[in-house]
């Protein structure tokens, strides 16, 4: 649970923030990038997600789930967004279509399904090689801080990184789930 990290966000630490950016970036861009037309309008709403985020700390309850909070208010910048460029479809009291909510919904499940069907690969790598790729593609952490904490040399850890890579793009390629492991790679390798 983000009990602690939320307790900590609301009384403003600096390094939780970074820490909760960090931990939640891609899972949020990922959301808000199957609703937006271009990258640039992606970065945009997922920067204004973590302004709201910062913005209104103090009135997130400890006990709700970050992830939760943060996909709320994904939601609500991407209609902030749409409605400010004129391109959702909204009703007269301004709220978004019904069947808008229905197909964020079906994204939502479409999304952590195919999330699911790339941990399941990890899976099934070794423990040590899917540490060290989960420490590089999804905690960010450097060639270097990964060799140091795991006491090997850099050019071990891009090679462990490289048969991750390989063993996933031939395994998600025979399971049609393609496209979401490059927008995987592509959205966490910065």
């Amino acid at each position: 649970m983000d009990t602690n990290l939320i307790s900590r966000l609301r009384d403003g630490e600096d390094s939780c923030f970074r820490e909760i950016y960090e931990k939640y970036h891609f899972k949020v861009y990922v959301f808000v990038n199957s609703y937006a037309k271009q990258p640039a309008d992606t970065e945009d709403i997922v920067q204004n997600v973590f302004i709201h985020l910062w913005k209104f700390r103090h009135t997130i309850h400890p006990e709700t789930p970050l992830d939760a909070v943060l996909f709320k208010s994904s939601r609500q910048e991407i209609f902030n967004w749409y409605k400010a460029q004129d391109g959702f479809p909204l009703l007269p009291d301004g709220e978004l279509r019904e069947d808008q909510d229905v197909i964020a919904e079906q994204w939502d499940e479409e999304i952590a399904l195919k999330l699911e069907r790339i941990n399941t690969l990890l899976e099934q790598i070794p423990e040590r090689r899917r540490k060290i790729f989960t420490l590089h593609k999804f905690e960010q952490h450097s060639y270097k801080e990964i060799a140091d904490e795991m006491n090997m040399t850099q050019s071990a850890v891009a090679k462990q990184i490289s048969k991750t890579l390989q063993f996933l793009k031939e395994n998600v390629a025979e399971q049609h789930c393609l496209m979401w492991f490059a927008i995987i790679v592509k959205f966490v390798d910065k």
